[in-house]
């Protein structure tokens, strides 16, 4: 097998990953934004607009690996797309701030009660979701690279490191 199809399979199983979690952070998002709206939960609607910019970033990513299949010029234009997409980001982004700004002013003026059980326990779902997706998308195994130089110490090539309880999932959290 030569190198160049390795690192195909490899952008493939990225961008495969990227699109399940793509579509998961949608579907968390729009439970979070409804459970928000009903719950009078100024946290969980600002979390599901958080969720939104997350999955309109990894959408970016996911149009970079398309892109960089389909075009043979790639890094220029990759470059420009992700620039774009990420000034397209920041403008939404600007766009939910003044909208939850809004909403916690009227909020401050016209209170309501928030329903915190029903709040919480979307809360915990968001939250083992975001662990799920950086699970999926390999964030704790990022230290599990083989290298194919031949030490003879101990460490046959992986990086074990004292401080990788710091990383992974729980650095996320």
């Amino acid at each position: 097998m030569s190198g160049h199809h390795h690192h195909h399979s490899v952008d493939d199983d990225s961008e495969q990953k990227t699109r399940i979690v793509v579509i998961i952070t949608l579907v968390t998002m729009i439970v979070e934004i409804y459970a928000g709206i009903i719950t009078n939960s100024m946290g969980l609607l600002a979390d599901g607009w958080h969720m939104g910019t997350h999955a309109a970033a990894l959408g970016i990513t996911l149009y970079a690996y398309y892109y960089a299949r389909t075009e043979i010029s790639v890094k220029d234009k990759r470059d420009s797309v992700m620039a774009l997409g990420g000034f397209a980001s920041a403008i939404v982004l600007g766009l939910v701030a003044l909208y939850i700004g809004y909403e916690s002013i009227d909020k401050i003026i016209n209170p309501t009660e928030i329903k915190f059980t029903e709040a919480i326990v979307v809360a915990i779902l968001g939250l083992l979701v975001n662990i799920a997706c950086a699970n999926i998308l390999g964030i704790e195994n990022h230290h599990h690279e083989h290298h194919h130089d031949h030490d003879h110490d101990h460490d046959h090539g992986h990086d074990h490191d004292d401080k990788e309880p710091e990383r992974g999932t729980w650095g996320v959290v």
